[in-house]
């Protein structure tokens, strides 16, 4: 495969090129009016773009983002005035904007496993429920020892210990408190 060597574009690539622009004629009738071939008319807007890599793609990425910007705030502000025209341009600008952001309907509300998976327990809910059953029996269910708002209710066996402490306070654990 043989380099291409970048060519600084010629005054017939920029005539060719801004009637290309133009979006008025195509490759084949601007070949027919400059005497040239197809192929060269191709070539000569190639030399007039920019290079095609990830740098410019983001560039080009970046300024069409701002464009739609720019264009639906001048919209926003009319639709918030009461124009209603200018608010179904805006919702097409922001459906734009979406698209480009990767941010769809089809995304945000058509994802069943997040569906399916806030449907389940937690594991954490799961095992939690596992060692409850085996402390209170199989008829035990979380309404039983929590409250709620899930904060755990106290078991009527919670009562000071015999010998008058109790080990319910975190700082009775500590080993600095230790005798």
């Amino acid at each position: 495969m043989r380099d291409l060597v970048e060519q600084a574009p010629s005054e017939l690539d920029e005539q060719i090129y801004a009637a290309w622009d133009s979006g008025k004629k195509t490759p084949r009738v601007i070949a027919r009016e400059m005497g040239v071939s197809r192929m060269e008319v191709e070539r000569a807007i190639d030399r007039c773009l920019p290079v095609f890599n990830s740098q410019t793609q983001m560039r080009a990425y970046k300024r069409e983002i701002h464009k739609l910007e720019d264009v639906g705030t001048v919209y926003y502000a009319k639709a918030m005035e009461g124009d209603i025209d200018s608010a179904h341009v805006y919702a097409r600008i922001n459906e734009r904007y979406c698209a480009m952001q990767g941010w769809s309907s089809v995304n945000i509300r058509l994802d069943p496993h997040a569906a399916q998976a806030e449907a389940q327990p937690s594991r954490h809910e799961k095992i939690r429920d596992a060692i409850f059953r085996m402390k209170y029996g199989p008829q035990w269910q979380p309404s039983d020892t929590f409250a709620p708002d899930g904060s755990l209710l106290a078991s009527p066996s919670t009562a000071p210990s015999a010998d008058g402490e109790n080990r319910t306070e975190p700082d009775q654990f500590s080993p600095s408190k230790q005798k």
